[in-house]
């Protein structure tokens, strides 16, 4: 029975990657069809670069998440900012693979190298996972009470913010141990939860930075409320479980397009551009890492248990 949910869930996996080489393409063809690239040749250099550092510093936030949110598990030296910065350049460079390969390498990591059972690395992932969905949430909500995106709008975000986790904590506590007593622990601790939502806030700001930054490189007359509608977007199609190609550059293309006002060809440059900054942060740096740093340290341990 086992072998036949592991084969079902590899056919998935192949599937769902496919499809998102086949949204890829689809959006790649759209940015085609416009024909016009003066705006990529003529862009600022420096606008470029801040797309870069942007890309930086979510991954940044992205890495201090997993430590925060790990906090109330106790002191172990290897889930550290120190270490969590490297490995996240590795697994993020590696869910571009198919299968999510980086999340498979997290979990590897945590249970070769932090000696986490399976539950317990299932409870990080799974919270860490809840706090991009409870931010994205909010700030969805916010922009639907009201749109204008002024401090209104900051103010209701920030008010639904500790709404969800209150009714996160309700819904988990009713639910049995194992999985949920590790992610009990995790969501109690006040200290953790008001880090994490401050991390994924400032990850969340600089993907709605990067993304205004992308529409003024490309002449797209983008909103503050728009452009924080499709950071939600991108955080939400970044967690499809099928790998990283493909879902977020249709999602963030789709959601232009549902805005209105953008042309086509213009929405699918903007999502390849936001991609393209993303990658460049972690494609060649987290494949470097991974090969010189990630690799050695499994090796490492594994020989120390032969």
């Amino acid at each position: 029975m086992n072998s036949l949910l592991s084969s079902r869930s590899w056919i998935w996996q192949v599937l769902g990657f496919g499809l998102g080489v086949w949204l890829f393409w689809t959006v790649l063809q759209g940015a085609l069809q416009a024909g016009d690239f003066s705006a990529f040749r003529e862009a600022d250099p420096m606008l470029l670069g801040l797309m870069f550092v942007l890309s930086l510093a979510s991954s940044l936030c992205n890495a201090a998440l997993f430590t925060s949110v790990s906090r109330p598990l106790g002191h172990q030296p290897s889930l550290s900012l120190r270490r969590m910065v490297p490995l996240n350049f590795s697994c993020g460079a590696l869910n571009y693979a198919p299968f999510r390969l980086g999340t498979l390498a997290r979990a590897g990591w945590h249970v070769r190298v932090d000696g986490m059972n399976a539950s317990r690395v299932s409870a990080l992932m799974a919270m860490a996972g809840g706090w991009y969905l409870l931010v994205g949430l909010a700030a969805f909500g916010a922009l639907w009470l009201r749109p204008s995106a002024d401090w209104g709008t900051l103010v209701i975000g920030l008010l639904l913010l500790p709404v969800g986790w209150a009714l996160g904590r309700m819904g988990i506590a009713k639910l049995p141990g194992g999985l949920f007593r590790e992610a009990r622990l995790m969501l109690n601790n006040t200290r953790a939860s008001l880090e994490c939502a401050g991390l994924r806030i400032l990850d969340m700001l600089c993907f709605t930075a990067r993304l205004l930054v992308g529409a003024q490189i490309l002449g797209i007359e983008l909103s503050l409320g728009e452009g924080v509608l499709l950071a939600v977007v991108a955080t939400f199609a970044s967690l499809v479980p099928f790998g990283r190609l493909g879902f977020r550059e249709a999602g963030v293309a789709g959601a232009a397009g549902a805005i209105g006002g953008i042309d086509p060809g213009l929405r699918d440059q903007l999502s390849l551009l936001d991609s393209a900054a993303e990658a460049a942060a972690y494609v060649p740096l987290g494949l470097a890492l991974s090969v010189l740093w990630l690799r050695p340290h499994f090796k490492q341990v594994q020989s120390k248990t032969c």
